[in-house]
């Protein structure tokens, strides 16, 4: 199994602070924040790539606790408040009580990512240096505001921790991804360098999307909804549906096959060899996985599938993101992702490279099949694909 969460709380205080851990010891000053203090060390942390904020803690990294649960409370409720009141623009953080040899902490992650940044604390924009906050730089305050347009797939999963990731899904790609055995050991640092965890223990949006236990749990939307439709028209009459959740690629195998059982699969044979004239599973599968790949997670929408008797629709939650076209999408070679932690981690399971040729390649495929061209289009925010089941020639 992975490190437990208490040990890695037990690693960061051995540790010390660094660039994701400040100390702050409320023993001294009768459990009583310094307010001031503190919302400098989350403004900087916000403002640079997030971390913890222990507090109870003294800078050696001795645990003196926060006293008994009625001052640990208020403690609790004058850093919401100070996450309110004292950085512009506010600032959500999530506070979690933690105990550790017999005393009670506070722990406060600071997102990793905040769209409102650069936060201000005391009317001044800090930023973490190793285990100092200090005064931003006028070039350091242009980056963050340059920057406010971070993937979603790439921030923190809040409220999440390792133990929501699927330890064997993760060996399980590494084998299939690397042809490597990934020991307990290295489980930490390896989903690191994915960047599917924090240094801070706390998943990505990746991570629980592609190991997570339950990921709707954490973003209900996350799944894919499925339907066989009677006839070429909407209709309330349905002749199959399912609705796939769990990790993707679970979810890319389950509707990939709930597409094969509900269309045609004619065939000849030509020789001792039987042809398959049916629509290629290849871009079936391709077109599921674009689906998931660029799919925005962010709305309360999912992926939708709907196989008709004349085609199969795909609509998934999403614009065009800026600069690209339909017709880009149609002649490839522009690749532009909203999620590019999950593309490469999907490419890696599938062992191949996007380089967003997809469309092309289906246009291709469809065509030596004698199949229409598949047809793309935006409606509502959402992206839609159509693949045309019936040959147009023989």
């Amino acid at each position: 199994m992975a490190p437990k969460s208490d040990e890695m709380l037990e690693q960061l205080l051995r540790l010390g602070e660094d660039s994701f851990t400040e100390f702050k010891s409320v023993v001294h000053r009768s459990f009583q924040l310094d307010a001031e203090d503190i919302a400098k060390a989350i403004a900087s942390m916000a403002n640079t790539k997030g971390g913890l904020v222990l507090i109870g803690v003294e800078d050696d990294g001795t645990v003196t606790g926060t006293g008994d649960r009625k001052h640990t409370d208020k403690l609790m409720t004058q850093v919401g408040q100070l996450c309110q009141d004292r950085i512009e623009p506010p600032l959500i953080c999530t506070t979690q009580k933690r105990e550790y040899q017999g005393q009670t902490i506070l722990q406060v992650e600071v997102p990793a990512f905040s769209p409102s940044r650069p936060h201000r604390a005391a009317s001044r924009y800090y930023v973490r240096d190793g285990n100092v906050s200090r005064e931003a730089k006028r070039e350091e305050l242009v980056r963050m505001l340059q920057s406010t347009d971070a993937h979603f797939d790439e921030q923190e999963m809040s409220g999440a921790s390792i133990e929501d990731l699927d330890t064997e899904a993760v060996r399980a790609f590494f084998a299939n991804a690397y042809q490597r055995q990934v020991s307990d050991q290295n489980l930490v640092p390896h989903l690191t360098s994915l960047k599917c965890l924090e240094r801070t223990g706390v998943p990505t949006v990746a991570g629980i999307l592609m190991f997570g236990t339950q990921p709707t749990r954490w973003l209900l939307d996350a799944r894919i909804s499925a339907v066989r439709v009677q006839g070429r028209t909407i209709s309330s009459t349905f002749l199959d549906r399912q609705d796939m959740e769990g990790r993707l690629l679970d979810q890319i195998d389950q509707a990939s096959a709930f597409i094969q059982r509900n269309i045609a699969a004619p065939s000849h044979v030509q020789g001792m060899t039987r042809v398959e004239d049916g629509l290629p599973v290849e871009v079936i599968r391709e077109a599921v996985l674009n689906a998931v790949t660029h799919r925005d997670y962010r709305p309360a929408s999912q992926i939708r599938i709907s196989i008709f008797d004349d085609r199969i629709e795909f609509t998934n939650p999403g614009d065009l993101l800026n600069h690209l076209t339909l017709e880009n999408i149609r002649q490839g070679g522009i690749s532009q992702k909203r999620n590019p932690i999950l593309a490469s981690l999907l490419a890696k399971a599938q062992r191949r490279e996007n380089l967003g040729f997809g469309v092309p390649d289906m246009v291709r495929v469809l065509g030596e099949k004698g199949f229409r061209e598949p047809t793309l289009e935006i409606t509502a925010g959402h992206f839609k694909l159509v693949l045309w089941t019936e040959r147009v020639s023989a």
